[in-house]
């Protein structure tokens, strides 16, 4: 994968997750942000571009509420190993 190493992170983060009006919510967020300062616009910006390169694909999950998973392009020994630890 040719991804910056902020956007491997973020790649990293997107496995199984929930977003809600375009944020992560809940405890998740909390033990991520202890790892990974970012804003919820450049998560939104970098969410596009995987489903754009079809790294992550998407389940509507009703509402505003949409989840993300990786997709069988993504080389997860590539993936930001401290960010994987963290579990949902």
């Amino acid at each position: 994968m040719q991804l910056s190493s902020r956007e491997l992170k973020f790649l990293t983060i997107m496995n199984e997750t929930r977003l809600s009006d375009g944020k992560i919510h809940g405890q998740y967020s909390k033990e991520v942000a202890k790892q990974f300062q970012f804003e919820d616009a450049e998560l939104n910006s970098a969410v596009k571009k995987f489903v754009k390169m079809k790294l992550l694909s998407v389940i509507d999950a009703g509402g505003d509420e949409l989840v993300y998973f990786h997709t069988e392009k993504v080389i997860k020994e590539e993936l930001d190993k401290q960010l994987r630890e963290i579990r949902h």
